[in-house]
């Protein structure tokens, strides 16, 4: 693989886009979504197997996952019309608090129990380690079922619910990360929990990146006024979604959640908010996806997959069957549709990159050297299954609530 090497990153950025595009239409060959193509071309391309996207080039990518996420998170939001979701605010508020919650929980007591039993770990790691995992699992990665949304041209009540509790999933994932990290944190290293704290840090992350979401927006509509040609929209737009996410970074706000209340702020205080949108959504959406996957999908490693399988499995089942526990319990408090107590869970499968991301801050802290490979070794591989099934979820639970479209 010299000569990709020398070609260079855009060689690279190429190979991935067409490679990307070809399996893409692989799988609608197999009547798949082709975010499975996506997630097949990254991980036949990774370092753990062909190798043509080499690591050093991944070490490298941030920059365009962080593009890619800016976009899709504004998107999630723009679809979140007040005129949309009022209906389903109940449901929307009862359901995500339902299955953040009984996820967090299943997972912390499978994975409790399945390292007491299989491990050496003494009694404040494993309860230690239980917390965080249980942390782990209450984000969902909405963009894998939001390409498939799109690529169906899905509409419905479970459409415009999956989005809503993609929105709110972000900040109780935030919540339940920040609380199950800090008390297993204090639990091994000794240290008293400082409550107040805690509260400060979760409001910081989820106050800041609302404020900042909520400027950002008024201020994408007030220079849209001023764009009167497509081309001239797509650079204010792409513009201010890049300043939003690289703004909250830097001052340690949650950048998903900034750029998706841009697009939850925008689409309700504009009542041109579709010149924002179609061209993204015509024009460049279908470049970020293939990116995005591909890209992302190049982290996994399946050779990690299969040394931790068990391990993984504990933690795929429980979480799901938290998922769909906790969507089932909220709907059912909310009198929320049967297609929606019956479906949602599927799509609320997949996980990804934020994970990872959130895994490998536990693995840098020196009280869990012992154990930190353990840690990203399992939600590495987990986001493997997350990835390759949770597009196929998302369809089968669209189509059974007859929300798919025909395909444009």
């Amino acid at each position: 693989m010299e000569f990709i090497k020398e070609a260079g990153v855009l060689f690279e950025i190429g190979l991935i886009l067409v490679v990307g595009y070809l399996f893409g239409n692989l799988a609608n060959l197999f009547k798949l979504p082709r975010v499975s193509g996506y997630i097949a071309a990254g991980v036949l391309m990774s370092p753990s197997l062909l190798n043509i996207i080499d690591q050093d080039f991944l070490d490298k990518s941030s920059i365009i996952t962080h593009a890619s996420l800016s976009i899709i998170t504004f998107l999630i939001g723009s679809s979140l019309a007040w005129e949309k979701v009022k209906k389903l605010g109940k449901t929307i508020a009862f359901i995500t608090l339902g299955e953040a919650e009984i996820a967090f929980l299943f997972v912390i007591l499978a994975m409790g129990m399945y390292l007491f039993f299989t491990g050496n770990l003494d009694i404040k790691m494993l309860i230690a380690l239980s917390l965080v995992f249980g942390a782990l699992a209450s984000p969902t990665d909405p963009t894998a079922t939001l390409a498939v949304i799109h690529e169906y041209r899905a509409k419905g009540v479970l459409t415009t619910t999956v989005l809503g509790v993609a929105a709110l999933d972000d900040a109780t994932g935030i919540i339940n990360f920040v609380l199950g990290y800090s008390v297993a944190t204090s639990l091994i290293s000794g240290e008293e929990l400082e409550i107040l704290s805690v509260f400060k840090d979760i409001s910081f992350q989820i106050g800041g990146a609302v404020f900042l979401g909520f400027f950002m927006g008024y201020l994408m509509h007030f220079l849209g006024r001023f764009a009167e040609e497509r081309k001239e929209i797509v650079t204010v737009t792409v513009g201010i979604l890049f300043l939003t996410f690289s703004i909250a970074h830097a001052v340690g706000v949650d950048e998903l959640l900034s750029t998706m209340t841009t697009g939850i702020t925008l689409v309700n205080v504009d009542r041109e908010n579709e010149k924002f949108k179609e061209p993204l959504e015509n024009y460049i959406e279908d470049v970020i996806f293939t990116a995005f996957f591909v890209v992302g999908s190049a982290f996994l490693n399946l050779k990690v997959l299969m040394q931790y399988l068990p391990m993984v499995a504990v933690f795929v089942a429980s979480r799901f069957a938290g998922k769909f526990t906790g969507v089932y319990i909220g709907g059912h408090l909310s009198h929320a549709p049967e297609k929606v107590k019956k479906y949602l869970a599927l799509s609320l499968f997949p996980q990804g990159g934020i994970v990872i991301g959130l895994a490998l801050l536990a693995y840098q802290n020196p009280e869990f050297r012992d154990v930190g490979v353990i840690l990203v070794n399992i939600v590495i591989g987990a986001t493997a299954i997350h990835e390759f099934l949770g597009p196929v979820f998302s369809e089968i639970a669209l189509k059974k609530a007859g929300e798919i479209s025909k395909r444009v």
